[in-house]
């Protein structure tokens, strides 16, 4: 389709030219030996032009605006004008150069009783062969442009549909990206007001961790893909935040194994899961540890998050947060067939493995 708009114009010439040849090209070679053709080009001419124009006037005016206003009785009413007048030209055309050389059969005894002229355009019509090649002419090009701008129609629907649903995706992923618990910032915030009172040398470091986090949550987050690596440093970013509420920050661990520079991939998968363990996995009286490995090999990127189930705050594998569910969303958008992702409960630990296929 996309080809055949690029050479439209080659496309018309070529359809028009074989439209006007055509006839000429199958009319018998023993017959047209023998007559002068020049009285029947003359008229052939001149309905081709007609042909065209009407062509282009229903292909850009009268179908769209039948449409538009749905108004069949004006479309029909408009071509039933336009071939009347067709006729009457190409009837007086035809009676000046071809009616000398070949005479319309005379009219019916029925006709002539009456006094009807001979001459009348539309007394021999019903068996006038030029009659009906003319009417089977006008038929197919009003519907070859017509069935041209519902196809067209058709297509342009079908790409603003498209274009609506993507815009749709597109934003309500802008959102995703940019999701961040508003508990958070302010334990965050707290934890750094802590520092601050304390005097710990700590204190500006954790403030530059911060700014690099939401940095990289409000810019850097809006672009399709990221590096890896960026997406490693903001998730290290984010758990040396939470640790500083621990009374065990070493009861948080996350490794990093293969080789990761250079990937590319999209942003914000991860942070749901991370941010899910830690809201759900940790316990003010019992110990907790919380587990977080990446793992590339192969062509092959392995996410990894472990946290302990405690009952009564570990929602069910059916409700386990608004930011897991978008995920799954993200990844089937992005990485169609091409990820696989499971989250169970085995052993007392709530489990999520994903694995993504960066080729």
């Amino acid at each position: 389709m996309k080809l055949i708009e690029r050479y439209s114009f080659l496309v018309h010439l070529l359809g028009w030219l074989a439209f006007i040849v055509a006839p000429f090209a199958f009319f018998p070679f023993s017959i047209r030996d023998s007559i002068d053709v020049y009285p029947i080009l003359i008229p052939n001419i001149v309905n081709n032009l007609f042909s065209i124009a009407l062509f282009y006037f229903n292909l850009h005016w009268l179908t769209p605006n039948t449409l538009k206003q749905a108004n069949i009785s004006l479309f029909l009413g408009v071509l039933l004008g336009i071939f009347v007048c067709i006729w009457m030209v190409d009837w007086c055309i035809f009676e000046t150069v071809a009616g000398k050389h070949f005479p319309m059969p005379p009219p019916p005894k029925e006709a002539r009783l009456h006094g009807m002229p001979s001459s009348a355009p539309f007394h021999t019509f019903w068996n006038n062969p030029h009659f009906w090649g003319m009417f089977i002419s006008f038929i197919l090009v009003v519907l070859g442009s017509s069935m041209l701008v519902l196809i067209r129609e058709r297509a342009t629907n079908k790409e603003l549909q498209q274009q609506m649903i993507y815009e749709k995706v597109t934003a309500e992923l802008a959102v995703l990206k940019l999701q961040i618990s508003p508990h958070f910032l302010f334990n965050t915030l707290n934890n750094i007001r802590w520092l601050a009172r304390q005097k710990s040398d700590e204190t500006e470091g954790h403030i530059l961790q911060l700014s690099e986090l939401l940095r990289y949550m409000i810019y850097q987050a809006n672009d399709n893909q990221v590096l890896l690596s960026q997406e490693i440093n903001h998730l290290n970013n984010y758990i040396d935040l939470q640790r500083m509420r621990l009374v065990n920050p070493d009861a948080v661990v996350f490794e990093v194994e293969g080789e990761t520079e250079g990937i590319m991939i999209e942003p914000m998968l991860f942070i749901p899961f991370v941010e899910n363990a830690f809201k759900y996995g940790l316990h003010s009286q019992q110990a907790s540890r919380l587990h977080f490995r990446i793992h590339v090999t192969e062509g092959y990127l392995h996410f990894y998050a472990e946290n302990p189930i405690y009952e009564t705050v570990m929602p069910s594998l059916e409700a386990s947060g608004i930011g897991i569910q978008n995920v799954k969303k993200r990844l089937a958008f992005y990485y169609p067939q091409q990820h696989d992702i499971s989250i169970t409960e085995e052993a007392g630990l709530f489990v999520v493995k994903l694995s993504i296929h960066l080729g």
